[in-house]
């Protein structure tokens, strides 16, 4: 064979590759099992995979160097995701397929931004907060200013910066290029579905990527922002701010745990407002572990639970069956229960802590913290804690980042050329009323049964920065509150 020959067959097999291909057909899902619960658990678990977590379309776009053709290839492959999600209304379906026919024609001279924003906004209309993109395409691949931020009930404020910003950390932001960070998020909330509090938190890092906001049409630049405001000393700011481009391998944090100072081998280098030292609060003593157990004033207990599978540090079920024993062997006035910091994992694992932290703590009050990294898992954890606590369980801080119905479970649709993934769900979760409709409700939860009426907090505290500044957390200081007024009625009684 020729090298003329040889060479024209390579360039025609990238063209086919990168080509759109034909529409993947919608997947067939088994028909649901009469009775999943009289099988072995075998063939429950085989059914339930079948069923709930089958595979995206294959085969998948091959990889390609040209960034149209890949672009073009991935926008193809995209096309059939709603077709995978079953969370789409009927309307939002149709109109999630007919955005993503269009984005297949455009998709090769779209910007990368561009096409990640329109990936977003497609799966977004499903409304649902697992129907997502991944988190890191909005923080990697793309130019971000070197300031890290974070929306609290009283503003968005600079937590972090790099070197030769650090009079920005604590900095009030009002305006991003002549437009109220209100407005800005406004324009980005239709690019992630679910709770309005979860869209503003896992929309943040946007407002750091100047091409992500010009992509959305709030930005004049790709390389930097035109930041306005007011310092931590109360003297008011205009700034542009250049952009650090940032690709595959940037280092990135959970919006969360920007909250925690900074540690000296934090990858981005960046100075934090916060400082390390014993008198910051519990909540923010432990940057390094997702499991952390503390002492509290007037005899209570702090429980930090970040995940809810097994983490780097270790295995979870030792750490939660310490956690029981501790409160058996010193029976604490009262427990707090942190998950906040907590997106989700696995509610198998925690399940039956929910179920036992009730009954070991005898007495004790039990405090739930919430807000809106509290999320999937972690709020079936918390649903289960209050369902069993029976009327001990007072929730505080702010409300959960999802509604108490919601579609999770389901795979990953992967776009190589991109690097961009987006989660589709298979199965409805309801911790409010009953779902029993086999067909889309997730078996599972039959064996773990959850029902409350509502997780609302009992206890309002928002994180509000003036708190947080004074290295105080609102939700604790509303806890400590409480159990001194508790402790000085004890105090007074004959």
């Amino acid at each position: 064979m020729s090298v003329r020959l040889i060479t024209v067959l390579a360039a025609l097999s990238v063209i086919a590759a990168a080509a759109p291909a034909a529409a993947a057909p919608a997947p067939e899902r088994p028909t649901p099992p009469a009775d999943p619960y009289g099988l072995s658990p075998e063939a429950f678990d085989k059914a339930m995979t079948a069923y709930f977590n089958y595979g995206p379309p294959q085969p998948m776009p091959a990889t390609v160097t040209d960034r149209a053709q890949g672009q073009a290839a991935d926008a193809a492959y995209f096309e059939a995701f709603p077709d995978w999600d079953q969370a789409y209304s009927p309307a939002a379906h149709a109109e999630a397929k007919r955005l993503a026919a269009r984005f297949k024609a455009e998709a090769a001279n779209l910007t990368h931004e561009q096409f990640v924003l329109r990936v977003a906004e497609i799966a977004a209309l499903a409304d649902n907060g697992h129907t997502a993109i991944g988190g890191a395409a909005f923080a990697k691949n793309t130019p971000r200013v070197p300031l890290r931020a974070y929306w609290f009930a009283d503003g968005l404020y600079v937590l972090r910066a790099a070197a030769g910003q650090s009079d920005l950390i604590g900095a009030r932001i009002d305006a991003i290029d002549g437009r109220p960070v209100e407005q800005v998020y406004q324009a980005l909330r239709r690019y992630t579905g679910g709770a309005d509090n979860f869209r503003r938190w896992r929309t943040t890092p946007l407002f750091e990527s100047p091409a992500m906001l010009q992509a959305a049409g709030v930005a004049h630049e790709t390389h930097a922002l035109t930041l306005k405001g007011v310092l931590a000393d109360g003297r008011p700011f205009e700034r542009r701010v250049e952009a650090e481009d940032r690709g595959p391998s940037a280092p990135i944090s959970n919006t969360s745990r920007l909250l925690f100072p900074a540690t000296p081998d934090d990858p981005t280098h960046m100075t934090s407002l916060l400082k390390a030292g014993p008198e910051l609060p519990a909540s923010l003593q432990d940057s390094k572990h997702l499991f952390a157990m503390a002492p509290l004033d007037h005899g209570g207990l702090y429980i930090a639970l970040g995940f809810n599978r097994d983490a780097d540090e270790g295995p979870i079920a030792p750490f939660l069956s310490s956690v029981l024993e501790r409160v058996a062997r010193e029976k604490p006035a009262y427990v707090v229960l942190d998950m906040r910091m907590n997106g989700g994992g696995d509610y198998t694992t925690t399940y039956w802590f929910a179920q036992a932290l009730p009954q070991v703590s005898g007495k004790a009050r039990l405090y739930l913290m919430t807000g809106a990294g509290t999320f999937s898992a972690a709020i079936t954890t918390s649903a289960a804690l209050k369902q069993y606590g029976e009327g001990r369980v007072t929730v505080v801080g702010e409300p959960v980042g999802d509604r108490l119905a919601f579609w999770a479970e389901g795979n990953r649709y992967a776009l190589p050329n991109t690097g961009i993934g987006i989660g589709y769900t298979t199965g409805k979760h309801d911790y409010h009323s009953p779902c029993t409709d086999l067909n889309i409700c997730y078996w599972l939860n039959w064996r773990f049964p959850v029902r409350v009426a509502d997780l609302n907090p009992d206890l309002p505290a928002p994180m509000t920065f003036a708190a947080y500044r004074q290295g105080h957390d609102a939700g604790l200081d509303a806890i400590a509150a409480r159990e001194a007024e508790v402790a000085a009625k004890a105090a007074v009684k004959p």
